[in-house]
């Protein structure tokens, strides 16, 4: 290949799209295909694309299928017919069947997105969702196209095809730029913009830039309280001013719209408070009754349980998390919830331990609050483990369930890291055989056991805060063994003897555990740096 300066400039308009952008790097352009010297010394031949070719390029074809997407805005009127639930598969069946005749970019981004859309905090009827996109002739508002945007986006993201890959930056600012308008012009889509603001919190943790990630999650937090998502079916009247609020959704359509709004709503409240503990602040969700801001909603279910068994229209439930936190709820029926509701009700552990714990004096002799009192511990500690006792067993699922097998990791190291944060300040960094906060961290990595590590390539960001305090407990097991076998018996004639951790099955641990978090971390920056920090 003949270097830039020893061969004539290009003709003007023949330089590739990458270097014809700037005019001074036209007359540096040589033309070599498929790729550039110019691209190829900057890394970037994957992006090096010429115009002349006989076919558009696959930038091009991206950007004219969002094009067309958005043009079919107003097809159909608003006061449509409500969908039915006869065959809610049908037009994306047909859509999937004509999508591989013309390879559409669009529907290959959504297919990426589909496979971790739960991880990811999806809580829509997936397939009444994908008819409403992609039914012939279908109206998209701009609450819908802003939702589609962070679709593509983390499709983007998911993509193995380097030139999609590289449209990530533009997805994101397409969907950046429209959120701000979109509840003042469609206050029925708040949902939609509810669900993109989960969908961006999370891509912002997951690529560890926690404070955009803070701010999408306090989005959603905003918008599910000003449409009061926190009391539906209620037995208690709001007396917040949330009454007055443009947001004020219409009544559902069907029991699985409902569903749907049930979900979303611990959707967010999950996101919310366990970040809060992540990021060292208080949860958005107050639960506090003297203003109005009491949690009533009932526990969500399966979405297709709303549509077989439907909540009957008397049904009024009051004070969901403080009935579970109390124990006032039996958690005899646990094994046959939602993974849904066990996230939940694992996010209120791990919160509430964090919360506890945080009020701990710097030494033994400190003054302790009622709220983190002895007794108190002891109460939260008891009800952290009838939980964990409730929780069905990983090794019990079906291995065909990705998405449940998922699911049911996070919630057993959440529950796991409960007692982890319960009990750090009493252990400190002298982690031994017996220690609470080892024990919860061994509970943790067995679980993983027997599960093909494989399903991990993407999973849900908050992964990466709890591994990495699993980790940081079995590094300090390791620690403490070494101080322990090189004081030898005499260092410890003071106190009872210790149980010293085995150093080996301790080693053994962690590595399983670098294993399962190396699988994530290509896709993940939160969790690469959990995993090597």
């Amino acid at each position: 290949m003949q270097s830039s300066s020893s061969q004539p400039p290009l003709e003007r308009g023949r330089a590739c799209s990458r270097c014809r952008p700037l005019n001074h790097f036209e007359q540096r352009c040589d033309g070599e295909r498929p790729a550039c010297g110019q691209c190829a010394r900057a890394d970037r031949a994957e992006d090096c694309e010429y115009l002349d070719g006989p076919g558009p390029t696959q930038n091009q074809i991206l950007e004219e299928q969002i094009i067309g997407l958005e043009g079919r805005i107003a097809a159909l009127s608003a006061g449509s017919a409500p969908m039915t639930l006869t065959d809610p598969y049908a037009a994306w069946h047909e859509a999937q069947r004509t999508a591989q005749n013309n390879n559409d970019p669009m529907r290959a981004l959504v297919r990426h997105f589909i496979q971790y859309a739960t991880e990811l905090g999806f809580f829509m009827h997936i397939h009444r969702f994908l008819d409403r996109v992609f039914s012939p002739g279908s109206s998209h508002s701009n609450s819908l196209r802003i939702l589609l945007n962070v679709i593509y986006l983390i499709g983007a993201k998911l993509s193995n095809n380097p030139q999609v890959q590289a449209q990530e930056q533009a997805y994101l600012n397409r969907a950046l730029q429209h959120l701000p308008a979109a509840l003042p012009e469609d206050p029925r889509g708040a949902v939609y913009v509810m669900q993109a603001e989960v969908l961006l919190a999370n891509y912002f943790f997951n690529s560890g830039r926690q404070l955009e990630g803070v701010y999408h999650t306090n989005a959603a937090v905003s918008i599910a309280m000003a449409s009061r998502l926190h009391m539906i079916r209620s037995s208690r009247r709001s007396r917040t001013t949330a009454d007055a609020t443009t947001y004020r959704l219409p009544p559902p359509a069907d029991t699985v719209e409902e569903g749907e709004r049930i979900n979303g709503f611990w959707t967010v409240f999950i996101l919310d408070r366990c970040w809060a503990v992540a990021t060292g602040s208080a949860p958005a969700f107050t639960d506090d009754e003297s203003t109005g801001t009491q949690i009533d909603t009932p526990w969500p279910r399966d979405l297709a349980a709303y549509h077989s068994h439907p909540f009957p229209a008397e049904y009024r439930s009051a004070r969901t998390v403080q009935a579970f936190i109390s124990g006032a709820e039996s958690d005899a029926n646990l094994a046959s919830q939602s993974m849904l509701a066990m996230h939940a009700k694992a996010a209120i552990l791990y919160e509430g331990a964090a919360r506890l714990a945080s009020g701990y004096g710097p030494c033994e002799c400190s003054a302790l609050s009622h709220l983190t009192s002895q007794a108190a511990l002891a109460t939260l500690d008891s009800r952290i483990e009838r939980f964990k006792q409730a929780l069905p067993r990983v090794d019990r699922l079906d291995p065909a369930r990705v998405d449940v097998l998922r699911a049911a990791l996070l919630v057993h190291a959440l529950t796991h890291c409960a007692t982890i944060q319960l009990h750090t300040p009493l252990v400190q960094d002298r982690v031994t055989a017996n220690s609470r906060t080892y024990l919860a961290a061994h509970a943790a990595v067995k679980a993983l056991r027997g599960v093909n590590l494989a399903i991990l390539n993407c999973v849900n960001p908050f992964f990466g805060i709890l591994w990495g305090s699993v980790g940081r407990v079995i590094g300090q097991g390791i620690g403490t063994a070494r101080r322990m076998r090189a004081a030898g018996p005499s260092g410890s004639a003071h106190a009872p003897a210790a149980p010293v951790p085995d150093e080996r099955m301790l080693q053994a641990e962690l590595d399983r555990l670098a294993m399962a978090m190396e699988q994530t971390a290509p896709f993940s920056p939160l969790m690469g740096a959990c995993c090597y920090a």
